[in-house]
C-alpha cells in the first residue's frame, strides 16, 4: 500500500469519525428507539402467552405497526391494542 493509499485512507477515517460525532445523537435516538421495539415485542410475546394460559382469547399479532404503536404511545398503546383485540371479534 502506497503513502497515498494510507492519506487517503486516513482521511475518510477522519471524515467518518467527523460524521459520527456530528450524527451522534441521532444514533443514539435510533437506538433507543429499537431498544424499546424489541422491550416491547418481548412484552407482547409474554402477554399473549399469559393470556393464552389463563384461556382468554385476546391475542394481538406482532408486527412493525402494533410494535410501532407501542413504542409511540407506551403503556396506554399497549393496552389499547388489548383492549381493541377484547372488543373486536
Amino acid at each position: 500500500m502506497g503513502s497515498p493509499q494510507v492519506i487517503a485512507w486516513m482521511i475518510a477515517g477522519c471524515a467518518a469519525f467527523i460524521l459520527f460525532l456530528f450524527f451522534y445523537k441521532l444514533f443514539i435516538k435510533i437506538l433507543q428507539f429499537l431498544f424499546k421495539g424489541a422491550l416491547w415485542g418481548i412484552g407482547f410475546l409474554v402477554c399473549n402467552a399469559l393470556l393464552s394460559a389463563v384461556g382468554i382469547s385476546a391475542a394481538v399479532g406482532i408486527n412493525a405497526v402494533t410494535i410501532l404503536v407501542a413504542v409511540v404511545l407506551g403503556i396506554p398503546g399497549f393496552l389499547l391494542l388489548y383492549l381493541i383485540q377484547l372488543i373486536l371479534p
